[in-house]
């Protein structure tokens, strides 16, 4: 069987246990790093934990029990980073902007862009991993569901992010890479016909998602939860639910997308939410083959 359809038989036999209820793995521990696997978490720490008592302790200790080796942060607040990285014991990028990576594996290398936002790059065994936070405003979803604008007013408004993606594929070239972040967009693989019910009776083509899989970036979320119906993997919001009397929109902002080389997404899924988790998004975690 070929990869990809490897993967899409994986994927429907998850979908699967999920749906009727068959109870998946148990959440990962640190362990020691297998050398052909890799762990990534993408994070928006909702202002660096500043919204919660005792934020940092809180994010680092899920980020022990997901078992990540890697995480993209998102929403830096002072020196979050560095307080979360010093908890942890790992390894931190410092760009003093609103995104950072940290590590419990070194870096091989560094780098750093205004493109896309802001984006920071460190390379880890081998593969280069960016962290990435697109432009907020012109929510798409609030066009659709609270203003009924047209399709052509939803791509027109999603322009700046379109060119923030862009920018980071640019950037990051064809070298395999692994793209994680809060991207403040749904995914074309999600405002489907399947899902217009609950997507304001919209069908998208979200321009900042579909550029990255039209470079040959796999979504690792939507590759092993394939039934976007089924398994939506809701991201924003695990708090904010009305909006000035309204619905909020639940929709898919955060992603691990990646691409190349034999890097292969074996497990994806959502990670948080109750009444302890400090931030106002899900985080995704993903473990990948190199």
């Amino acid at each position: 069987m070929d990869m990809k359809l490897r993967r899409r038989a994986a994927g429907l036999a998850l979908a699967a246990a999920l749906t009727l209820g068959v109870a998946g793995p148990a959440p990962a521990t640190p362990t020691a790093l297998a050398a052909d696997t890799l762990t990534v978490m993408s994070f928006n720490t909702w202002h660096g934990g500043t919204q919660v008592t005792d934020g940092v302790n809180k994010i680092a200790g899920e980020i022990t029990r997901a078992g990540a080796d890697v995480v993209s942060l998102q929403e830096y607040s002072g020196d979050s980073t560095r307080q979360i990285a010093a908890k942890l014991g790992w390894y931190a990028t410092d760009t003093g902007t609103h995104v950072d990576i940290i590590s419990r594996l070194p870096f091989e290398g560094e780098d750093w862009t205004s493109s896309g936002n802001g984006t920071v790059a460190v390379k880890i065994k081998g593969i280069w991993i960016y962290s990435a936070h697109l432009d907020y405003t012109k929510y798409g979803p609030y066009n659709a569901c609270f203003d009924n604008d047209s399709y052509e007013t939803i791509y027109a408004d999603e322009a700046n992010r379109k060119k923030q993606a862009q920018e980071i594929l640019s950037w990051a070239g064809s070298s395999p890479a692994i793209v994680a972040g809060d991207l403040n967009t749904p995914s074309h693989l999600d405002w489907t016909a399947d899902t217009k019910s609950v997507h304001c009776n919209s069908v998208v083509q979200w321009p900042a998602t579909k550029l990255f899989a039209d470079a040959g970036y796999w979504d690792a979320y939507r590759e092993v939860n394939p039934d976007e119906a089924a398994v939506p993997g809701n991201t924003w919001s695990p708090v904010v639910k009305s909006n000035q009397g309204r619905p909020e929109p639940q929709d898919r902002i955060d992603f691990i997308l990646y691409r190349g080389g034999s890097l292969d997404a074996t497990s994806a899924r959502t990670w948080g939410g109750g009444s302890n988790w400090p931030s106002d998004h899900l985080a995704v975690v993903a473990t990948f083959n190199l």
